[in-house]
């Protein structure tokens, strides 16, 4: 009698989880984009310097710049949030300082605050700059 309460009470578990599972809609994934080479002589307004990497985001075409500042084989990277939607991602430069700057074209919806920062990565693990925040 004892076996048939357990096995009801762990089948009706069973039927209420895999509703949930089922039904519970997924958050979204962040973004992970590697840079590419590219050649810049812009200027950027919207800009981040900082002795391991430098990064900019240009709001007209939404372009992720990130540039490696030290030959020591790690990786640097400009982390973003799109505070008005629900992405949110990496652009992640593992190219090297020699490659200097690198971009990411993403495209954000129009009018949308984007809070963005960078990161250098190290022995220790990722360290970050503080948050900024550029409309696009």
């Amino acid at each position: 009698m004892m076996r048939k309460r357990i096995a009801a009470v762990l089948a009706a578990f069973t039927v209420s989880l895999v509703a949930v599972l089922g039904f519970a809609s997924p958050a979204a994934a962040a973004e992970v984009n590697y840079a590419v080479d590219a050649d810049w002589t812009g200027d950027c307004t919207q800009r981040i310097y900082l002795p391991h990497v430098d990064g900019c985001v240009e709001p007209a075409g939404d372009i992720l710049w990130v540039k490696d500042n030290m030959a020591n084989d790690y990786s640097v990277m400009l982390r973003w949030y799109d505070e008005d939607g629900d992405r949110s991602g990496q652009c992640i430069n593992t190219l090297g300082q020699a490659k200097a700057w690198t971009v990411c074209n993403k495209d954000f919806p129009e009018g949308h605050d984007i809070r963005w920062s960078v990161g250098w990565n190290s022995a220790n693990g990722w360290d970050y700059s503080d948050w900024q925040r550029t409309r696009v």
